[in-house]
């Protein structure tokens, strides 16, 4: 059964690792197979959230004129990590494309730190199809966070959510649904069951407890560059994060 799995380096603090894994929620492709993930990481945050992942990411395939990418590794460190908005230019030179860049959005969210992230796509026997830097920027207002993530791949892997909004020819993909973390030896009672089969739960295993989150994602591509806003538990409706996605493409 192929699986598309993300991992993620252990050298960088906790927040920075973090957004690497987010970074993934913007698009993947829906796939009929179905596997439990199981994730070993010690911080119980961090199990949370490559969890997360994990279960966004369940059964997709990328295809990439090179082959077919099944596991998505991202790495960051604390030198990859900033805390004023960089320079345009410098960050073109690093990543090799132009990303957005936004200090404060209408709505208040204003940037508050980000870092690059190094990617590489690998097939079944690990061998690499592709590699490519990206961005991950947080935005707080009021103690809620938005993750921001920019990235630019040649891999096909269309994006998952229903097209909500077209704003200047970009369309605009909103995807959401509850997480509940549980214990890797975790059975699934009835009810569970039913609310996986039905699609009002998704399952993500390796959590030290249980736990229920709810995410939110908005996402697009323009000009070749992939966009995503995420939220996790946070404050903002679903009109509210594509008002900020509209903002970016109009920037």
């Amino acid at each position: 059964m192929r699986h598309f799995e993300k991992k993620s380096s252990m050298q960088s603090v906790l927040d920075a690792e973090v957004s690497v894994i987010c970074d993934k929620v913007k698009g993947h492709i829906q796939s009929s197979e179905n596997e439990r993930k199981v994730c070993t990481m010690t911080h119980k945050t961090k199990i949370a959230l490559v969890a997360i992942c994990a279960t966004l990411i369940l059964g997709i395939t990328a295809f990439a004129a090179s082959g077919i990418a099944t596991t998505w590794y991202s790495s960051t460190s604390l030198t990859d990590e900033f805390y004023e908005l960089p320079e345009g230019e410098k960050l073109y030179d690093e990543i090799g494309y132009e990303v957005v860049l936004i200090d404060t959005f209408e709505n208040g969210y204003a940037f508050n730190r980000g870092h690059v992230v190094n990617n590489r796509l690998a097939d079944d026997t690990n061998n690499t199809v592709e590699k490519f830097k990206s961005t991950s920027f947080y935005y707080e207002k009021d103690g809620d966070r938005v993750i921001y993530s920019q990235d630019k791949f040649e891999a096909d892997m269309p994006f998952d959510g229903d097209m909500v909004y077209s704003e200047n020819d970009v369309d605009i993909y909103y995807n959401a649904f509850v997480n509940k973390f549980v214990p890797t030896d975790y059975e699934l009672t009835e009810e569970d069951k039913r609310a996986e089969g039905n699609g009002e739960l998704v399952f993500s295993y390796g959590a030290s407890e249980v736990e229920i989150i709810t995410v939110q994602s908005a996402n697009f591509e323009k000009d070749g560059v992939r966009h995503s806003l995420m939220q996790m538990d946070g404050k903002l409706s679903r009109e509210e994060l594509v008002a900020m996605a509209k903002e970016i493409i109009n920037n």
